[in-house]
């Protein structure tokens, strides 16, 4: 039995000497040397990360590490998924992919394992515990929490932090929505899983490479994993506020002779029309933004296979362009 890691990274130069001195230290603790295969996928980097990999590559350490090149830029969720498909694993073998900056702890990694081999055949799920972030992140992580589970119905909500069985790769490496949101459509896949909590460190180096939007956008990507509740519960609300709104009004304007009740119906119906406005805004740039990146990866994946795809070697007795069979003929017959 292997195991096998999975991470990407981007113009981690600074980072990467780091991780992969702890990550070392980790497979020798947890006694895995000679059985630990640890695949890095460059996301297209413009710094030196290729050559602190291929130079770590050519050192002893018990770590077999073979680096996957993605065609372009896919972010981290296309990255890992691009990844899942030029593995080598077998059935019995266990896969952990993870973040290699550091907020995924690697020390924890040997407690993962076995918790995988105390619940075999079951993925293991590993929810965020403490943060080290501000506290207005803070606040708007537990809002997405609570809006997360009220629309998808989900109790769980991992992250790319997962140790899964390699018996269940080929049924993920055909899931449409794992470029977009890698840990949600693993998880929206329904297989036998436990679940556990880890803190959150901070990065490798004190500063994350990611900011609000990133963040955003990627909280409501994920939501559109689960469309099918989403849109639902989305449409549900906007129609109720929708309609809130139109009767509070015709509510104050029937309210002829009492100007302080319809003052405060209508601003009633102001904050229901706000609500109703801020569901089609959430919906809208929800879905938008599930579709840019399905398209971008399925281009990129596209353009790839056409880039490696072997050119058809001319057959020479094949007719050149132009040129019409009876002419051919001709010139065998001379």
């Amino acid at each position: 039995m292997k195991y096998v890691f999975l991470t990407a990274c981007r113009n981690e130069e600074r980072i990467l000497g780091e991780f992969l001195e702890e990550f070392t230290a980790m497979v020798t603790k947890a006694d895995i040397a000679g059985r630990a295969v640890l695949y890095v996928v460059d996301d297209l980097s413009m710094d030196r990360s290729v050559a602190i990999l291929e130079k770590y590559r050519e050192t002893e350490t018990g770590v077999r590490l073979e680096i996957i090149h993605a065609p372009t830029n896919l972010g981290n969720q296309g990255a890992l998924y691009y990844g899942l498909g030029h593995i080598d694993v077998d059935p019995e073998d266990q896969l952990i992919t993870f973040d290699c900056d550091g907020e995924d702890d690697v020390a924890q990694i040997p407690s993962i394992l076995e918790l995988g081999r105390d619940n075999p055949g079951k993925l293991v799920l590993i929810e965020r515990g403490r943060r080290a972030e501000s506290l207005v992140f803070r606040t708007a992580f537990v809002c997405y929490k609570a809006m997360f589970r009220f629309l998808t119905r989900q109790t769980v909500i991992p992250n790319n932090f997962l140790l899964i069985p390699c018996q269940f790769v080929p049924k993920i490496r055909r899931l449409p929505l794992a470029p977009v949101h890698f840990a949600y459509a693993i998880m929206k896949l329904g297989l036998a899983s436990v679940t556990t909590r880890r803190d959150r460190r901070p990065r490798y180096g004190g500063h994350s490479s990611q900011n609000v939007f990133t963040v955003g956008s990627h909280g409501l990507v994920g939501l559109m994993v689960f469309y099918e509740n989403v849109i639902a519960k989305l449409l549900v609300l906007l129609s109720f506020f929708g309609v809130s709104a139109v009767a509070v009004i015709g509510g104050a304007l029937a309210v002829r002779y009492n100007v302080g009740i319809q003052r405060t119906l209508l601003w009633v119906a102001v904050a229901a029309a706000g609500v109703a406005v801020g569901l089609f805004g959430l919906l809208l740039s929800a879905g938008m933004a599930l579709l840019f990146k399905v398209t971008v990866f399925t281009l990129s994946r596209s353009a790839d296979e056409a880039r490696t795809r072997p050119t058809p070697q001319r057959d020479s007795g094949a007719l050149a362009p132009g040129v019409a069979p009876a002419e051919t003929a001709g010139k065998k017959a001379s």
